[in-house]
């Protein structure tokens, strides 16, 4: 199933009409959800349901802290404080101005800058195919070093580094076989 689950807390500063276009442009059901269980649930849901129509609509079932157009005063001051710059991301090397900033007039108040600090430029361990498993060009257990030696007690690569990363997830969720048990006792 192709679709989006939005994060509510980028959408409660960015509003949902900022992801309008991945509708329009590419036909992807998206929801913004909440983080609970529920909401999440609710919201994976919905994005079935959508797929299963065929009919790709964008849909903020976190409307208690999502407008469609956002936080606009945290925007002016996202805005005012910071440029987009060119960064480096893990797995995936250097995307331009996917990354934020400090303005020069806030040279002041930005600690790279005031304490020398330089990033460290992250490579990819040998065999890990996280960079892939970003964009969707293979799956985690695709991965030669997945649930053997990368684990989430002993993560290689970035996408298993955090709990939030895919490999993780799907460490956790899918990654294992799970037996399934008939109704009558019986193995599936």
């Amino acid at each position: 199933m192709d679709g989006f689950l939005l994060p509510g807390h980028v959408s409660v500063i960015l509003g949902a009409d900022v992801f309008a276009p991945i509708v329009q442009d590419y036909a992807f059901p998206c929801v913004i959800a909440g983080f609970e269980p529920v909401q999440i649930l609710s919201g994976l849901t919905r994005l079935t349901e959508m797929a299963a129509e065929s009919k790709p609509q964008l849909e903020n079932m976190y409307p208690q802290a999502v407008t469609a157009r956002g936080n606009r005063v945290a925007q002016t001051v996202m805005e005012q404080v910071f440029e987009p710059i060119d960064a480096c991301w893990r797995a995936l090397g250097v995307l331009k101005g996917s990354g934020l900033g400090v303005r020069a007039q806030y040279q002041a108040y930005d600690a790279a800058a005031k304490y020398g600090l330089v990033a460290v430029e992250g490579k990819e361990p040998p065999g890990c195919r996280c960079g892939e498993v970003i964009t969707g060009r293979c799956t985690p257990g695709e991965c030669p070093l997945f649930g053997r030696v990368c684990t989430p007690i002993d993560p290689i690569g970035p996408c298993m580094v955090s709990s939030e990363g895919v490999c993780a997830a799907w460490f956790k969720y899918g990654g294992q076989k799970l037996e399934v048990v008939s109704p009558k006792g019986g193995g599936a």
